[in-house]
């Protein structure tokens, strides 16, 4: 598979190929952000989702019609072995909570990616995550609804290993609907951040 990356920055794959990756959420921010970071040379992820492909997802998820009603973390599974099979693409059906997490976010993951759209569940990782695996990086999202400006999503620093994307305002909560680009743009700076983050690990 060497070839899938002559084109990435010189010396860069080799330092993410063995990195592992946890992913809480297969939705919008999870399933573009998964194939982004397989696309950068990671090919170790654990994938956590209990939810299904709807019609409605495919405005913004990287899922296509004849997934519609499968289980999402299957068929992004499916979706990333197409790019490269012989990824590592451990999946987990199953509603991440507060009451779980020490059982399924292992103490051993090189980097937390938080997918959610739940507000509570958002905040519920992020505090798990800065009081029990406080080294370990964990880049959330906050804000990415409605058609503002792709310029006011941004990758902030927050406390300890935490970093947030968004414009940290329009909330899906907000009923400002959802467009693939803002949520594309998100995953983007997720990715990215990762992929520095983990590169100088």
């Amino acid at each position: 598979m060497t070839d899938l990356y002559a084109d990435m920055p010189p010396g860069l794959q080799g330092k993410l190929k063995n990195k592992r990756v946890f992913i809480a959420g297969a939705g919008g921010l999870g399933s573009n952000t998964a194939m982004l970071l397989l696309r950068a040379g990671i090919k170790h992820f654990i994938i956590i989702d209990y939810d299904y492909v709807e019609l409605r997802n495919l405005n913004r998820q990287f899922y296509f019609l004849d997934q519609v009603g499968t289980v999402k973390v299957e068929a992004l599974k499916k979706n990333l072995l197409a790019v490269r099979p012989d990824a590592e693409i451990n999946i987990i059906k199953n509603k991440l909570t507060a009451d779980n997490m020490p059982d399924l976010i292992p103490g051993d993951i090189d980097i937390l990616l938080e997918c959610f759209d739940n507000p509570q569940s958002k905040a519920e990782i992020v505090q798990f995550m800065l009081l029990h695996r406080r080294n370990i990086p964990v880049i959330a999202v906050s804000g990415i609804a409605g058609k503002d400006s792709l310029e006011l999503i941004k990758t902030e620093k927050g406390p300890g290993h935490l970093y947030i994307i968004g414009d940290t305002i329009n909330g899906i909560e907000n009923n400002l609907g959802t467009l693939s680009t803002r949520v594309m743009c998100a995953s983007a700076h997720q990715a990215h951040c990762a992929i520095n983050l983990l590169a100088e690990q």
